[in-house]
């Protein structure tokens, strides 16, 4: 079995080699999951892939590290007894990634009516995430298998994946701890539903009206390139009726959310030293340990602009890459750029990325970004994607 005690877990490593059946889920209707269409996957059967949303839900868990499941036993024993009749919902396992940890990130407990507070278990409210979700035909220790097919299926869609996985537990009756039915679902960035929630916060009605239209007839599984001609034509619009404040505005809200674990580290290291410098070397050591091994286009900061830039999705392969295409399947971590065949979409889409490091920049230096430049962009055809907060 192996174990990841000595350095912190990512999504892409943990899917990639996993520790032995530590992946599972369960039926949405058992969590208040609401149904989306169902795709059937290719060669499957009685399994199928379909899109599910979890409503905010409150819920009582364990949260601790582990490195092997049979840590989780002994947290079940002892949330189920600290729940007990106000448990409103089966046994539940998240895993979150890039929070930092060492070893995985997990939290397994039950949906409840009221708070719980006992011992090591907590209540808080999961916020509404969406996912795609699959029935595992195996045993639980192939259910990583699921997982890699569902984040594969994902990339077909040109979505790109939240960080959470989460696993929903039942049948446990006589089946030991964790039951014989297992249900993969991984989370997803609903980007249609964020970007026209956004295009609603910053535009008049008519207005947003006009930039998002199409968008309603797309779906969780809308291919990839159909998918990618949409966005490329409503930047399009969105371009023709607003500044580069708005789209910088707009965009950059439609990115995934940054855990506030990845944040407070990066946080605490400015307040003691109040060098911006000191943060960039901080993140940096972490990247070289990454996948990414680092960045291509060092950061810098003058005190009027702050400019960074992505880091290489799978480094070793970026630095391999011999043409363009090569270069942006290994850099974006984008789906939609990644995977469509021909991405025709104008670089400000790459405000998503400044979305993400602004999560970071903003709370760490006190300050609200208003203005925002692209200087570098895959999609212009530069080597990597880049941009400048004019603070």
């Amino acid at each position: 079995m192996a174990t990841s005690s000595d350095r912190e877990w990512d999504r892409r490593r943990f899917v990639a080699t996993g520790i032995g059946g530590l992946v599972g889920a369960a039926a949405p209707g058992l969590l208040g999951l609401i149904p989306g269409c169902a795709w059937a996957a290719p060669g499957s059967t009685a399994s199928d892939i379909r899109a599910v949303v979890r409503p905010p839900t409150l819920f009582a868990g364990i949260r601790a590290p582990i490195t092997e499941r049979a840590e989780l036993v002994p947290r079940i024993v002892e949330a189920e007894k600290a729940c007990g009749d106000r448990i409103v919902g089966p046994l539940t396992h998240i895993y979150r990634f890039d929070t930092g940890v060492e070893g995985l990130d997990s939290e397994i407990g039950f949906p409840v009516s009221v708070p719980v507070t006992a011992g090591a278990v907590a209540t808080h409210t999961l916020r509404e995430m969406h996912f795609f979700a699959r029935l595992h035909p195996g045993p639980l220790e192939s259910v990583r298998d699921t997982a890699k097919a569902l984040y594969e299926y994902m990339s077909t869609t040109g979505l790109s994946p939240e960080l959470e996985l989460v696993e929903v537990f039942r049948d446990r009756g006589g089946n030991g701890p964790f039951g014989t039915s297992i249900e993969v679902m991984v989370s997803y960035l609903a980007w249609p539903e964020v970007y026209r929630a956004q295009l609603d916060r910053v535009l008049p009605p008519e207005l947003a009206n006009t930039v998002f239209e199409g968008g309603e007839r797309l779906s969780p599984h809308t291919p990839v390139d159909e998918r990618c001609t949409w966005v490329g034509a409503s930047i399009d619009r969105l371009q023709d009726c607003t500044d580069a404040d708005q789209q910088f505005d707009i965009l950059s809200r439609v990115a995934l959310v940054r855990p506030q674990e990845d944040i407070l580290p990066l946080k605490a290291v400015y307040e003691r030293t109040g060098d911006v410098e000191a943060v960039f070397r901080a993140q940096e050591e972490k990247l070289a340990k990454s996948p990414t091994g680092g960045r291509v286009d060092p950061p810098r900061f003058d005190g009027k602009v702050l400019h960074l830039s992505k880091v290489p999705r799978d480094g070793a392969a970026y630095a391999a890459a011999a043409t363009q295409r090569e270069r942006r399947k290994a850099y974006c971590f984008c789906a939609l750029v990644r995977e469509a065949r021909q991405p025709r979409v104008d670089p400000i889409f790459c405000y998503r990325a400044a979305g993400w490091a602004r999560q970071l920049w903003e709370p760490l230096l006190g300050r609200t970004f208003t203005r925002c430049t692209i200087t570098h962009s895959i999609l212009a055809g530069d080597p990597f994607c880049a941009w400048d907060y004019h603070l």
